[in-house]
Order: C-alpha cells, then structure tokens, then sequence
C-alpha cells in the first residue's frame, strides 16, 4: 500500500495538473502519514489496530491525492477500503477486543456496505445507499469507543481515548469545513479564489486524525490530552467569536452607514471591524480560555482556585500531618503523578503512591539542593523527578514537595507546573505555619512537663522535710 502510496504521488508530481500549492500540501501530508505509518510498523508491529489504521491511513493518502469531485475508478474504490478498515480499527480499538459484544455485528454490516460500495463504484448496481449505510456504521463504531471509553478500567487507557478524541473531532471538523467550502465555491467569487485554503484545510484533518491515533497508541504524553484539548478548545472559540464579531460588525456598520450616510462605507466598514475584533482579542482570549480550562481540565482548575481557599478554611487546631495528608492526593489527581511526598523539617508528613520509610531513604541519601530557590525538574531520577522548594521568610529551607512521573512515565507538562507553582506559595504558607505551631506547642508542653517533674520533685522534698521540721 505504501509502494502504491508513492507511485500515485509521483504520478501527480510528473503528470499531474494540480496547482503547485494544492501538490505541495498532498506531498506534505503524504510524507506525514507515511512516517506515522513507519512508526506504528515499528513500535507496534504485532498490533491489529495498528495494523489497519496504518492500511486506511495510507489508502486514505492516495484517495485525498485526487480532487475532491473526481469521478475516477480507484479513488472510489479505494474509498470504501478505507471505510472498511478504518470501521474495523475503531471497533477493535484499543486492544483488539470486540467490547461491547455488539461491535461484531457493526463489523459484519460493515463488510456488507463495503460489497454493495464497491458493486456502486465498479456501476453492478444503480443504487446510492453506501453513504448513509457507511456513515450509520461510523456513527456505530464511534458509539462503541464512547461506551469503552466510559468502561475503561484504568486512566491510562482513557487518556487513549481522549487522544483519539482529539484527533477525530479536530481532524473531521476541518475536513468537513473543506468539503462545504468547495462546495459552496462555486457560486461565491470569494471562495472560489482560495481553493488553497480548502485543499490545506481538507490535507491538515487527515493529519490531525492520524496523530490523534499515533498518540494514543504509542502511549506517548497520554496525559496532555487535557491540555491538548483545552487549547484545540479555546483556539476554535476565539476563532470562531472572532470571525462572528467581524462578520456582525461590519453588517452592522455598513447597514448604518447606508442608513444614516446614505452611500455604501465600502473599505471603511471593514477597518472598524477588524479594529473591533482586535480590542475583543484578549477580553474573549480570556474568558474562553478560562471556560475550556474549566471543562476539559476540571481537576487541574479545581486545584488552583479551590486548594488556596480550603487551605485558608482549614481547622486552626489541624495538624501539619493532617493538613499534608488531605491536601496531597488532591495534587497527584491534578497533575496525574504515580506518587509524591511532602517533606517539612526532614520528616515525612504525608506520602501517597508509596511507603514514608522509602521517602526517607530517599531523602536521606538524595543530594538535593534547592538551587536558587526554584522548582527543580530532573529526569534522571526515577522516583522523584520534580521537586518544588519551600523556604520561610528568612529564605532558609524549611520543606520539599516531592513529585514522581506519570503512569506512562512523562514528566508534568509547563501548565501543570505552573499550577503547582501558583498554589505552592499558599501550601507552603499553611504547613509551615502550622508546623511553627506544633513546634510551639511541643516546647510548650515540654517546658510544662519540666516544671511539673520540678513540683514534683520540691513536694517530694518537702514531705521528707516538714517531719523533721515538725519534730524540731
């Protein structure tokens, strides 16, 4: 397939007619999908999924090599091949298992559309029921991953789905938008002037889909998902309010200008539209990007507005063992870390993911430094790659927070770091003044435990005293 891959894009280099543009960005994306096909030939070779999604990927590179209308044999064929395997690999996805049990019978239907396709495009039969049939077991397929998605035992493996996620909805909706634009270029100027743009569009969504797959697959990073989706999130909204705000201003302002003026603003209208648009930029940067934080990486979120407040709220008369232990799992569910540790004065006040006795061996013959006082990141250390200082006010040493990588052995990404860093200065705060005042009361108690031993010892000498005094 891949050798067929090449020889159709050479044939489009040599004797091809497409615009220089629209063949330079096939070639791109051909070289693309290759290469994640070469990868997942290397790292997952004994994979079924692997194995078909690598197949559809590069049908898929020779089909979107020809024009969107062509009307020739082997794209169409070619077509339904890749509906097929693609339909395979998501009900098989992740780990080649027919769950729900359901999904075998997608597959057999599948296989059945992909016949009555194929007796479509070679003109056996007059019929054109392939594509609702082909996308009714697409939407069946994508159903299935939802219900695995929502079944799936560990985190590592959601993060699987959430990566594909990302590349189907990101991949699809621009695929989608180049497919309506060339349709809708035809009667529009505008449009039909940029077919570049739909061609770029229609090339990147294949892209994006086989990233999507090559990350969940590979296991590499599966916990920036979130992150990833977050940001995918706030670009399409502030594109798409920006491109609303333009769009609506400019109506309106040529609308009052032929209204009130009585001639056409012309450039004008569009000048203050986009002078609208920009003083917008980074109010509605703000406020989406605080609304995909908020629902695609709700814990994280949740740990920089909500961990300042239960800090402050937290009982006078709590320990800084108690105060450790409940505020530690909330950030190795934020961050996705296998274990941490919160270290005050060299003694361990809370450890999660593994034993206090293994932290102590560790931090006894660590030789860690708190290096300008900044968060330290080093991945040679296998336990505790990420360490975060806490110093007092004279700027001593005083404590550390001690992170462990991820399950898929990553490190925290640069916005999972920054949260630590904006809440680490009110944990810092709360523990080391609560650790102030456990040690205030421990003198307290000693000092009163010495006096107590002094009365005790001056009544004793006075009950061997007063008889004698007595007697005198």
């Amino acid at each position: 397939m891949a050798l067929v891959a090449g020889a159709v894009m050479a044939a489009s280099i040599y004797g091809g007619t497409a615009h220089p543009a629209v063949l330079a960005l096939r070639l791109a994306k051909a070289a693309v999908i290759i290469s994640v096909c070469v990868i997942l030939l290397r790292r997952r070779a004994n994979d079924t999924v692997a194995a078909l999604l690598s197949l559809a990927f590069l049908t898929w590179t020779i089909t979107s090599s020809f024009d969107f209308a062509s009307a020739e044999l082997l794209p169409r064929l070619l077509d339904r091949v890749r509906f097929l395997l693609f339909v395979l690999a998501l009900l098989l996805f992740p780990d080649a298992r027919w769950r729900p049990r359901w999904t075998r019978n997608v597959a057999f239907a599948s296989v059945a559309i992909f016949l009555l396709g194929a007796a479509e495009g070679l003109g056996f039969v007059p019929t054109r029921l392939f594509l609702p049939l082909a996308i009714s077991c697409v939407i069946a397929a994508i159903a299935a991953l939802i219900l695995r998605f929502r079944t799936a035992a560990t985190q590592s493996e959601k993060q699987q789905f959430k990566w594909v996620a990302l590349g189907l909805f990101s991949g699809v909706g621009l695929i989608l938008v180049a497919r309506v634009g060339a349709a809708l270029s035809a009667g529009h100027a505008m449009l039909a002037a940029s077919p570049v743009l739909f061609e770029g569009l229609f090339q990147l969504g294949i892209i994006l889909v086989a990233l999507g797959f090559l990350v969940s697959l590979l296991r590499y990073r599966l916990f920036d998902a979130e992150a990833a989706i977050t940001r995918s999130a706030a670009y399409a909204g502030l594109t798409l309010a920006l491109v609303g705000t333009f769009a609506g201003s400019e109506a309106l302002i040529e609308m009052l200008g032929q209204q009130y003026l009585g001639m056409g603003v012309g450039n004008v209208s569009a000048a203050m539209a986009a002078a609208v648009a920009a003083v917008l930029l980074a109010p509605l940067h703000e406020r989406i990007s605080a609304w995909a934080e908020h629902h695609f990486e709700r814990d994280l979120a949740l740990l920089k507005h909500e961990l300042p407040e239960l800090l402050a709220d937290f009982p006078a008369g709590s320990s800084a063992r108690r105060l450790a232990t409940v505020v530690l799992p909330r950030i190795c569910i934020a961050i996705h870390v296998s274990r941490a540790a919160l270290v005050v004065d060299n003694a361990v006040l809370a450890a999660t993911g593994l034993q206090p006795r293994q932290v102590r061996a560790w931090f006894g013959r660590a030789a860690i430094s708190a290096k300008d006082h900044l968060a330290l990141r080093e991945p040679a250390d296998a336990l505790f790659p990420v360490r975060m200082v806490m110093c007092c006010s004279s700027g001593s040493v005083r404590g550390w927070l001690l992170l462990g990588p991820r399950p898929d052995g990553s490190l925290p990404g640069k916005h999972e770091f920054a949260a630590l860093e904006s809440v680490v200065p009110a944990l810092r705060q709360a523990l080391l003044a609560t650790k102030d005042r456990e040690d205030a009361q421990k003198r307290e108690r000693r000092r009163f435990r010495a006096m107590n031993r002094r009365i005790d010892e001056l009544s004793r000498r006075v009950d061997v005293l007063y008889p004698v005094a007595q007697a005198a």
